[in-house]
């Protein structure tokens, strides 16, 4: 059984579970199924090895467990922010190790992995707050550093709030942002939602918006990245694949924030799913994904 094939089958039964499920009231049995996807979704990282040559090492960055990809790199001025996907309640280093270790080597830069807090157990703004004490003390270590955040699906989310959030405390915004199959509408409102599920093996409408609730509980507004206005935007990549629900997502983000920052940049590629760099590392469109996004970041 495939990645994919087994990702769809077990959010399959997890959905079931999550039906009716309030997000003010979590119900034990809902909490153990998180508990053994978080468990299975671990299993994901390892379908292809990790990168031999790069350097991995657990830290704590303000706090927030973090892991360092690459740290020798640190000459070079340059580091990666990442933050990782898995709608706000799945993923950690056993998940991402062997993708990000693909990536640090591909990019030659340092990496740093945060492993913020996950829902519902640390509901929104727990992860946002982590996230942004993280970049704070970035900035203030590494002063002459230029910093790209790298996020995918929801840490796409988080990508884009914590750039609200950087603008808020008057800190330097990022050099640039690359988004991968960004999940931005925590409503779920967009066409791609429906239109595209026919050939989205991976995520639905339901299964989303149901851990939208469990992230945001009674704060919708404020925890959704499609609400926010922006007057400014760092420089931005915007991947995402043909065959997915959030296909919009990232068309409706882009539309918005072209007008705002010239350099804003979008790529559709043609019949790959959510996150195809995690499930294929060295697939023909993962290679040219990873391609894009140091292209983009490298660009002055």
């Amino acid at each position: 059984m495939n990645t994919i094939v087994k990702l769809s089958f077990i959010m399959s039964i997890l959905q079931l579970s999550f039906s009716g499920v309030n997000a003010q009231n979590i119900p034990d049995s809902t909490m153990q199924k998180i508990h053994g996807f978080r468990g299975f979704y671990e299993t994901l990282g390892k379908v292809y090895p990790p990168d031999s040559t790069i350097s991995i090492g657990a830290t704590e960055i303000a706090g927030v467990k973090s892991y360092w990809f690459n740290q020798n790199q640190l000459t070079q001025k340059h580091i990666v922010l990442y933050l990782h996907g898995g709608v706000y309640t799945y993923g950690n280093i056993n998940a991402y190790r062997a993708m990000l270790s693909h990536l640090a080597r591909s990019l030659n830069l340092p990496i740093v992995y945060v492993e913020y807090s996950l829902s519902p157990d640390h509901p929104f703004p727990v992860a946002n707050n982590e996230v942004m004490r993280v970049y704070r003390e970035l900035k203030k270590k590494y002063p002459g550093h230029n910093i790209t955040i790298i996020g995918d699906s929801a840490g796409g989310g988080l990508a884009i709030t914590l750039v609200r959030d950087i603008q808020e405390t008057n800190l330097p915004l990022p050099g640039s942002i690359a988004l991968i199959s960004p999940w931005i509408d925590l409503k779920c409102n967009n066409d791609s939602y429906t239109t595209k599920q026919a050939v989205d093996p991976i995520l639905n409408k339901n299964f989303l918006y149901e851990h939208a609730l469990l992230y945001a509980r009674d704060k919708m507004k404020d925890a959704d990245p499609s609400e926010i206005k922006f007057k400014k935007f760092p420089p931005v990549l915007l991947l995402v694949g043909s065959d997915e629900v959030l296909n919009d997502d990232a068309k409706k983000f882009y539309a918005y924030i072209k007008p705002i920052q010239a350099k804003a940049t979008i790529k559709e590629f043609a019949g790959q799913k959510h996150v195809w760099i995690f499930s294929h590392i060295d697939s023909p469109a993962s290679i040219e994904a990873v391609s894009d996004i140091k292209e983009f970041i490298n660009r002055k």
